[in-house]
């Protein structure tokens, strides 16, 4: 049962109410932010995707040495969690390097259907890959609140877009959708196979590699599992391109995806 918050919490797989988790205070978690999550979204009470989640929150496990539940247990505190909330709902599944294992789930919000974002330089980490989804949020959650916008794109040394703080970005140009490579440095996102799946499957051709942020562009997006693929109307105080018929198709590809 959701409690009155229309929140629900699991803790070691036990509910919690009152939505608070014990947590040992010398856990690294805590103290170092080492711990690993991901977010997931229902849809008709179901979880789809969930094992390309779970295979990308096993790989951030081990790369930070956070303990692994059996991944039945996992799926289990999930569904669970999926069916507390009514209607379309998020969910966040957090590991802790001290062992304690979190699940929330709350209903979906609306998306907006448009975003301003600003590029910065890109907070290079050399010793940890950018494929790790990891709790250390501090960097983006500056960012973002210093520039009063809805998302911040990082761009490395030769001006070339890479990902957002909480997204993956992508561009078309001339009918071809542009995204950074996995060379190491980004989190590959569920949403952004799927998009790439969907590009796949409907002909759009896809360049992955070098993708200057200055453009230009006839479409610019950001995506993610909660938000799916959201225009970008504004780029450094300047108007961006936003949607149009590429990322139209795709998106519709990705929304059915949920459906099937």
């Amino acid at each position: 049962m959701a409690s009155s918050s229309a929140r629900f919490v699991l803790v070691d797989g036990v509910e919690r109410p009152d939505g608070t988790a014990p947590i040992d205070v010398d856990d690294l978690g805590l103290v170092r932010g080492v711990a690993v999550f991901e977010t997931l979204r229902t849809h008709d009470g179901a979880l789809p995707h969930l094992d390309d989640h779970l295979d990308r929150l096993t790989a951030s496990a081990g790369a930070l040495q956070v303990p692994l539940p059996a991944r039945a247990v996992l799926a289990a505190e999930l569904h669970a969690a999926a069916r507390a909330i009514p209607g379309e709902a998020s969910l966040r599944l957090l590991l802790t390097h001290g062992g304690r294992r979190i699940v929330v789930a709350r209903p979906l919000p609306a998306p907006p259907d448009r975003i301003r974002a600003v590029t910065r330089a890109w907070p290079a980490q050399t010793h940890l890959s950018g494929r790790v989804k990891h709790c250390s949020r501090a960097v983006g959650f500056a960012a973002l609140s210093a520039a009063g916008v809805d998302e911040v794109l990082w761009v490395d040394a030769a001006g070339l877009l890479l990902e957002g703080t909480w997204s993956n970005a992508f561009a078309v140009r001339d009918g071809v959708l542009h995204t950074a490579a996995d060379d190491g440095r980004i989190l590959c996102g569920v949403t952004r196979a799927r998009v790439l799946q969907a590009a796949a499957e409907h002909g759009v051709p896809v360049h992955e590699g070098a993708t200057p942020a200055a453009g230009p562009w006839d479409e610019l997006y950001i995506s993610s599992s909660l938000k799916l693929l959201l225009p970008i109307v504004e780029l450094d105080g300047a108007p961006a391109p936003g949607a149009g018929p590429v990322g139209a198709k795709l998106l519709a590809a990705v929304r059915s995806g949920f459906r099937g």
